[in-house]
């Protein structure tokens, strides 16, 4: 009894230890549990928790430790994912140890959850948190998600609340994307694409409205149904946003706001038409102002040539006339800058090209003006001219005219027909267009009545043209002129109004054709536009049918654009036809052509969106149908393995067909696990379409798949933008990358992948399979088991004879296999398992029969085998031994090695033959063993030993020294190196000394570098000092490792004649930096002395030279120069040996330098004698400049000026005194005398 406590003490220490080592894997799973942002895995556990266990009575989870004490919690998991392996109401009437037991028990049957908790380690006041955390943590694997259903409550309730929540949940996303679209006011800038924002709001009332509305009706139809419901389970279980009442507010919102939209679209298209009809007036009004000046010009023109044949009164009256007509066009030109500063202020877009037209009349205006002046009013001003009687007379026809208008019947009906025409001609010029269809269709209707009416007014102008035979004489006259103006302005009222009619069916056929156009784009735009790409129920098939016909240029759909093109080009061409005709509504005409290039451009783009979001969902729906795939796929795997493979007792021949059974289907499980990872892989480029009808809670950054422009806001393909606002139907609200914000259609974006779903789906796949593994891991180690109960039971028949029958070998390999394999089953179990306690039994059982039989077997055997073993082990390690002495032989004769590479090559090798000599060691060691263990030893097994072992020691220390050796090569050659480099730089620095300078500071500066060579070959000679004696310590250790070689070794000898000759270069060295150093002295000192003599003369000389010009030229009386003279010499000539002296001085100094140069020309060629790759020009560059000359030549050179001015004034002196005595003849013997003396 006590050791059955003391096992179940041990088993329940080794779940804890398990549990802590799960610990690590709790604190990583924060990448895995953690879905959301900020939030940790404990955290994230705890609400799955709290979620799972909702509404289950008596379950209250607010922590992990004492919230789970009653085991309640683990009862409700279970119940709420399996409700037909628990029952829940009876789970609650059990006591908190056995409903936690029963809990354990399903979920480790079931699932395969390891069972690292027992009910007695939970029911505790303080139960371990990271214990339970680890095992909530395996039930969070198995069951990730409750199911939606509550199986404790009315399943049918919760369908319907369930319908409820998804039919309000499309209403409250649609209200909340219908509101953001009423709350823009961005309107667009043109006539056109504000009535086509018209339509669209009208279709939104007539046919988004009503669906939606039947939807709340029937949501408030549902809810109420269902409020029994909620009172029978304590809470309303929707969304605090799904509500009715809050789905009735947020109608009534969006309702309001929809009247208030379209109320200002209604003012905009106003505001719009009479800024189209402003336009249009203006641009009538700016031709007929061109016009009317145009005819202006040419009366200038015409009357400036006959202004001196006319008379000057009439030529005035022509000027006042011309002047008028240019008052009432400058009225006019600044009416239509009025109309354009309207038109500005109005926003409307063609207004700065009206501005710029306005201001070109304004100039011809201005230039009309000068002419007049210049050609008409400039000639007139100087001319006087009397008042003529016709002003009178012309006064007594208006009167005339006055009183027949008022009294004569006929001449006022021809009166009244006049101004009839006049008004109808301006009536008509003033009259508009119209901007669109239906527009153009009123204007059309209204002129051809019109049309209609003026031509059956020629019956009246006919009648009045009749009336003539009632007048006569002067009447008739006055009658005629103005019926010719009736027949005149009715000609032109006629032409003009055909002519308007004309334009009218012109400009009808052409807009409704472009309305056409636009209509069958606009129909194709909003198939693409309000397609749902988040739907990711699409028929993928559907939509590939509808894109190879409607959608792209490259396949069906190009024999339907292509025939369209032709029909759209066709209505372009007219449209640009009718512009270059001047045509009147040409405004109206551009803004539809504009507006067909756009959407045509627009659908262009639309059909590369198509194209992208069709095969984004076409990746999408291949990669959730793999994910089902592989689904079903593990789920049949699980039957087999839980069918055929689940059998208790079979035969060994039976377990060895399961057992490859199971291995094969292992290797179908790994090769699905490369499927796994790829689906996993494949997961993070899913791109994510339910998110696009997710309210987006923070700016998300989306991709443009299509270029898009609207007004001044732009976003070029491949470009990222911010999205801000995805609540409309169709457009959302994002920032380009300038940070301008607009409403785009949604469909000219993709969000950016991974898809959460796709992650969730490949995380559930991946924990799928990873519980298959599990399964077959369980299953396996089951069939493990059972196989090895049925081996020990045909080993248990066995006797004496079979077993030694079988053979050692055999034997030991059955009984290795049997433990190992238990001993993998009972360390992968579970300790408290039976059937691995029943294992324990057997094996030890079987183990002890084995032992019994291989010790009967084994005394037999024992002794030959020993023997025979000792034997064969020494003659393997003799051949190996012998192969490793020739070898180390073989490497001690050889030479030394002559460079660092050999050396390096020699160390590892030698390296690799200490490993491999090293690995010998156990089996001398086993030798040994083997040698203890024979109880009967020979002589001849001791020698054998003895000869084994002296071998192992010879070559050992062969080894040693034959690594000391070399380390002292490798010593040696890096000091060879070091010091044969440190002497061609020490003579270098030699070769590159020139000759002696002249200077005291050069001859310093040469002896200072002459010192610190000096230092620098006293510091290096202890580095050849150590060479040396590496040298000899390498000569030694050579001789000693080849004992049995008599005589010189070559190697060594070699080595020695380079170290001599290194040496010699030394001592090279040394004494030149020896003779350089004295040889500089000398020359310092003899510079001195020569320098100080020589000023000394130098000063004598410029003393003298001084007396000599203060000497008075020899005249008259010579006699009296003499003794100056006379006395100038004999100084001259005492001061001969001084002078002698410094020209000794100079020439030591000249020596000194000679010798100096003979010995550094004799060092250079001695350095490119012994080093023939030395290029001199480079080695031996001077430092001193091209043309200098050297110190001994200098002072050479001075003492050469300083001796030919010692001799000047010898010569000078002896000539002067020459003179005098030529000039003294009759006293010539004292003179002589003189001189003489």
């Amino acid at each position: 009894m006590k050791s059955f406590k003391l096992e179940i003490l041990y088993h329940k220490d080794q779940r804890q230890e398990i549990a802590m080592e799960l610990e690590l894997a709790v604190s990583i799973s924060d990448i895995v549990i953690g879905q959301e942002p900020n939030v940790s895995a404990k955290d994230y556990l705890l609400r799955w928790a709290k979620r799972t266990t909702h509404k289950y009575p008596g379950v209250n989870i607010q922590d992990f430790s004492k919230s789970w004490r009653d085991g309640l919690a683990f009862s409700s998991i279970i119940h709420r994912n399996r409700p037909d392996l628990l029952d829940y109401r009876q789970a609650r009437a059990q006591r908190p140890r056995e409903r936690m037991e029963t809990a354990f028990f399903i979920a480790e049957r079931e699932y395969g959850v390891t069972r690292l908790l027992d009910p007695e380690d939970v029911d505790t006041h303080n139960p371990d948190e990271k214990s339970l955390i680890t095992y909530i943590s395996s039930l969070h694997e198995v069951f990730p998600e409750p199911p939606p259903i509550h199986p404790l409550f009315d399943s049918a309730a919760q369908q319907r609340v369930q319908e409820y929540r998804e039919i309000a949940s499309a209403l409250h996303m649609w209200i909340r994307e219908k509101y953001s679209l009423m709350q823009d006011r961005s309107f667009p800038p043109t006539l056109i694409e504000m009535k086509k924002l018209a339509a669209e709001s009208s279709r939104f009332r007539t046919d988004e409205i009503p669906p939606r509305q039947r939807d709340k009706n029937y949501c408030s139809q549902l809810f109420k149904d269902l409020e029994k419901y909620f009172k029978s389970i304590g809470e309303i279980d929707v969304e605090p946003e799904l509500h009715i009442d809050n789905i009735e507010r947020n109608w009534q919102r969006l309702m309001v706001a929809y009247q208030e939209r379209d109320r200002h679209i209604m003012e905009e298209i106003k505001r719009l038409e009479k800024l189209q009809r402003l336009a249009e007036k203006v641009h009538r009004e700016i031709k007929q102002t061109d016009a009317n000046m145009d005819t202006i010009e040419r009366t200038i023109e015409n009357e400036s040539r006959r202004i001196e044949r006319i008379h000057p009164t009439e030529a005035k009256k022509i000027a006042d006339a011309i002047d008028q007509d240019l008052v009432i066009t400058e009225q006019n030109i600044q009416s239509l800058k009025t109309d354009v500063n309207t038109l500005r202020n109005g926003r409307y877009p063609q207004a700065g090209e009206l501005d710029k037209r306005v201001h070109k009349l304004h100039e011809r205006w201005v230039q009309l003006r000068h002419m007049l002046h210049n050609k008409i009013v400039g000639p007139l001003a100087n001319t006087s001219y009397p008042v003529e009687e016709r002003t009178v007379t012309k006064h007594i026809r208006t009167v005339q005219e006055t009183r027949n208008v008022d009294t004569n019947p006929h001449f006022r009906s021809l009166q009244e027909h006049i101004e009839w025409c006049k008004n109808k001609l301006k009536q008509l010029k003033k009259a508009d267009y119209g901007t669109d269809l239906p527009s153009v269709q009123t204007e059309r209707d209204i002129h051809h009545r019109e049309h209609k009416q003026i031509d059956q007014y020629h019956s009246k102008v006919e009648a009045c043209v009749k009336a003539r035979q009632y007048f006569t004489g002067e009447e008739l006259a006055l009658y005629n002129q103005h019926l010719g103006q009736l027949q005149k302005v009715y000609a032109d009222l006629l032409s003009f109004s055909t002519n308007r009619m004309t334009d009218l069916e012109t400009l009808l056929d052409f807009i409704q054709s472009a309305t056409n156009e636009l209509q069958w784009l606009n129909e194709k735009e909003e198939i693409e536009v309000t397609r749902d790409w988040s739907d990711t129920k699409l028929d993928v098939r559907g939509v590939e049918k509808y894109f190879e016909v409607t959608v792209c240029l490259f396949q069906h759909l190009m024999n339907d654009l292509e025939q369209r093109e032709i029909q759209f080009n066709s209505v372009l061409e007219r449209g640009e036809c009718l512009v270059l005709q001047s045509h009147p509504a040409t405004k109206a005409i551009e803004a539809h052509m504009a507006a067909m290039n756009a959407q045509w451009a627009w659908l262009i783009q639309l059909t590369h969106c198509l194209e992208t979001h069709l095969q984004n969902t076409r990746h999408y729906q291949q990669f959730f149908s793999d994910i089902h795939t592989a689904e079903e796929w593990l789920k049949e795997k699980d039957e087999v393995m839980n069918n055929e493979f689940s059998q208790g007792e079979f035969s060994l021949d039976v377990g060895e067909r399961l057992l490859q059974g199971m291995q094969n289907l292992r290797d179908e499980l790994n090769t699905f696990g490369d499927q796994v990872q790829a689906l996993t892989a494949r997961a993070q480029d899913i791109v994510p379409l339910k998110q696009r009808r997710q309210p987006v809670t923070r700016p998300l950054t989306v991709t443009a798949i299509c270029n898009y422009k609207q007004n001044t806001f732009v976003i070029e393909k491949n470009k990222e933008c911010t999205l801000t606002d995805n609540s409309g139907r169709t457009k959302w609200r994002v920032h380009n990358s300038k940070g301008v914000e607009s409403q785009v259609p949604g469909v000219c974006f993709v969000l950016p992948p991974p898809d959460k779903d796709a992650l969730d789906a490949a995380d559930r796949l991946r924990r799928q399979y990873d519980r298959s593994i599990a399964l077959w891991q369980k299953k396996q180690l089951r069939m493990r088991q059972n196989m090895i109960f049925a081996t020990i039971k045909v080993v248990k028949g066995w006797d004496l004879p079979q077993f030694i029958a079988i053979g050692a070998e055999q034997r030991n390999a059955i009984r290795k296999a049997l433990n190992e394999d238990a001993d993998k089953l009972m360390a992968e179990g579970d300790p408290s398992d039976p059937q691995l306690r029943r294992l324990k039994r057997e094996m030890d059982e079987v183990n002890r029969l084995f032992d019994e039989f291989e010790k009967r077997a084994r005394a037999e055997e024992e002794s030959k085998n020993k023997s025979r073993l000792f034997n064969t082990q020494k003659s393997n390690l003799l051949q190996a031994l012998d192969e490793a002495e020739r070898v180390i032989n073989q490497r001690v004769l050889a030479p030394l090695p002559r460079d660092i590479d050999t050396l390096q090559h020699l160390v590892l090798e030698h390296k690799e033959f200490e490993s491999r000599l090293q690995n010998l060691e156990p089996e001398i060691e086993q030798l040994k063993d083997t040698f203890r263990s024979i109880t009967l030893k020979t002589p001849q097994h001791k020698k054998d030993l003895e000869c084994v072992l002296d071998k192992w020691k010879y070559i050992w220390n062969t080894s040693n020294l034959y690594i000391e050796r070399l380390k002292c090569i490798e010593i040696v050659l890096n000091g060879m190196e070091d010091a044969s480099q440190v002497i061609s730089e020490f003579e270098n620095k030699l070769a590159l000394f020139d000759e002696l300078p002249s200077t005291k500071k050069g001859l310093e500066a040469v002896h200072d570098d002459l010192l610190k060579l000096e230092s620098a070959v006293g510091q290096q000679q202890i580095v050849m000092d150590q060479l040396n004696d590496d040298f000899d310590n390498t000569r030694r250790l050579t001789e000693k490792s080849r004992p049995t070689q008599r005589g010189p070794h070559s190697d060594i000898e070699r080595l020695d004649k380079e170290i001599q000759r290194l040496n010699s270069r030394w001592s090279n060295v040394c004494s030149q930096l020896t003779d350089r150093l004295r040889g500089c002295q000398q020359a310092y000192d003899l510079l001195n002395k020569y320098g100080e003599a020589k000023q000394i003369e130098d000063d004598w000389l410029d003393e003298q030279y001084g007396k000599l010009e203060n000497l008075q030229p020899i005249k008259e009386r010579a006699k009296e120069h003499l003794d100056a003279t006379r006395n100038l010499l004999n100084s001259v000539v005492e001061r001969t040996p001084k002078i002698e002296q410094v020209n000794v001085n100079g020439g030591k100094f000249i020596r000194e330098g000679k010798i100096w140069s003979k010995g550094v020309q004799r060092f250079r060629e001695a350095l490119l004698e012994a080093q023939p790759s030395l290029d001199a020009n480079t080695a031996f560059r001077s430092s001193r400049t091209p043309g200098q000359t050297s110190g001994a030549d200098l002072v050479a050179q001075e003492l050469d000026e300083f001796n030919q001015r010692y001799q000047y004034l010898m010569d000078f002196l002896y000539g002067r005194l020459k003179e005098i005595a030529d000039r003294c003849k009759g006293d010539i013997v004292t003179l002589t005398g003189r001189i003489h003396q």
